[in-house]
């Protein structure tokens, strides 16, 4: 069967508005701006982008962060050094400038960005941290978001606090267990590899009542024929580009 147009459940009970296929910034819109920052989120909603993908840690405080990597470069004086974020307080990460001077935004400052203009695809890239992302989430009752891992223990945990968040579950490998591996989760969204998708996995999901989502794609020509096979998202780091490309 085919997964619903409103498929996502919000912590607030609302629903996700879904396009076919939805057009998901991946980090926001990374070569306009630095990634997961709230200059390439703000780039990715003026380019049109229906979702943002976006990574999270927690500090030792127990603040929410965005940010890919789990470490940071630390000047000690002598030398760098790189420190985890789990180690690190919150004043201690805004010490440590990204990029081009930009800052680490948290959770909280990218939700309130991103209101409900966009749906907010949360990867969580560390264990650990479900119980403060569930509670930063209530404080936003409004948000669209679903929460993803690689680690699927993760957002299973993160229903288990909160049973109205969706989730999906992330792979970069072709499962020969598609329902063992959907369903053992139950998750509402399979994100999946772009390279290894093809028309047997869309069918496979869907008749799971999971959507299937295309991580990275940024080539107009396969980015087609994912449509074709009948894949509902495609994640990208050309939100803008590939909208225009695909004419939605």
């Amino acid at each position: 069967m085919q997964p619903p147009e409103l498929l996502h459940v919000s912590p607030s009970g609302g629903h996700f508005m879904t396009r076919d296929p939805e057009i998901i910034a991946h980090r926001g819109a990374p070569r306009e701006a630095l990634e997961n920052t709230l200059p390439a989120f703000q780039a990715a909603m003026d380019q049109g982008a229906d979702g943002i993908e976006l990574d999270v840690h927690v500090t030792r405080d127990g603040v929410v962060v965005v940010h890919h990597d789990s470490t940071l470069p630390i000047d000690t004086g002598g030398g760098g050094s790189l420190r985890r974020i789990a180690d690190l307080l919150y004043r201690e990460v805004l010490e440590c400038p990204l990029a081009g001077g930009a800052s680490m935004p948290t959770l909280d400052a990218a939700l309130q960005l991103i209101g409900t203009r966009a749906n907010v695809y949360v990867e969580v890239k560390s264990a650990g941290i479900e119980r403060p992302l569930v509670e930063c989430l209530a404080r936003h009752p409004d948000s669209r978001v679903a929460v993803h891992a690689f680690d699927h223990r993760i957002p299973v945990a993160v229903r288990a606090l909160r049973a109205d968040i969706a989730i999906g579950v992330l792979s970069a490998s072709y499962p020969l267990d598609i329902p063992g591996f959907i369903e053992k989760a139950q998750a509402q969204a399979f994100w999946q590899q772009a390279e290894l998708i093809d028309r047997a996995l869309v069918i496979a999901a869907h008749a799971l009542g999971a959507r299937l989502v295309a991580w990275t794609e940024n080539d107009d020509v396969h980015a087609r024929a994912l449509i074709a096979m009948g894949v509902d998202a495609l994640c990208t780091d050309t939100p803008g580009q590939l909208r225009a490309a695909l004419g939605l």
